[in-house]
């Protein structure tokens, strides 16, 4: 009887052994699962910061595009087409020619290329010429266009007044402002659209 009634007690031990690893199992496979959810969760939270950066470049990309495209459209072909025109020309006329740009508005001014002309000599003495450049003021684009379209006959009126000055004719401010006087009045005598207002001279100098 003693030996039958100590019998059942390896079996609650092992009864007990079983209820511990199924409670260890559980926990075990709860952790794995929070693991993996875990996992789960913080990919997913970057994939949609990865999505989220990438789409705010696209609208970024986007918007520099149609901000570069606008500026195009608008400021080149039809904002500032027409508004420069005119200071084209005036650039046309000063670059050409090698002069300051025309102003935008009101009086503007052509430089002419420099003249190198041979002066009035008597028999037997040295040739003599003069080294200047002459800048032209007009009251338009019209009239600057006129000068650019006649420039030959413009320089020749020029090279023909200074062969008919002796030396001693320029040495004098007196004698280079009457000059210019004569140069505008020839310049006014076949310009249409508009008068010369004024004539200087940005580099002047006699050979010796």
């Amino acid at each position: 009887m003693s030996e039958e009634a100590k019998k059942p007690e390896p079996a609650a031990e092992s009864g007990s052994s079983s209820d511990k690893s199924g409670k260890l199992g559980m926990i075990l496979s709860i952790l794995n699962l929070l693991l993996i959810l875990g996992i789960g969760a913080v990919v997913f939270i970057q994939f949609q910061k990865d999505k989220h950066k990438e789409s705010v470049g696209d609208i970024q990309a986007e918007s520099a595009d149609a901000g570069h495209g606008g500026g195009e459209h608008g400021g080149g072909e039809h904002g500032g087409g027409h508004g420069e025109e005119k200071p084209a020309e005036g650039g046309h006329g000063g670059g050409e020619h090698g002069g300051a740009p025309a102003a935008k508005k009101g009086d503007q001014v052509i430089s002419l290329d420099q003249f190198t002309v041979n002066l009035s000599t008597s028999v037997g003495t040295p040739p003599r010429f003069a080294r200047v450049v002459i800048a032209l003021e007009v009251p338009n684009s019209d009239t600057a266009q006129e000068i650019i379209q006649k420039m030959a006959p413009v320089r020749n009126a020029i090279i023909d007044l200074f062969n008919s000055k002796r030396p001693s004719d320029l040495q004098t401010g007196e004698g280079r402002n009457f000059l210019k006087e004569e140069i505008r009045n020839a310049l006014n005598s076949f310009l249409i659209t508009g008068k010369v207002k004024g004539v200087f001279f940005s580099n002047f100098a006699v050979s010796s």
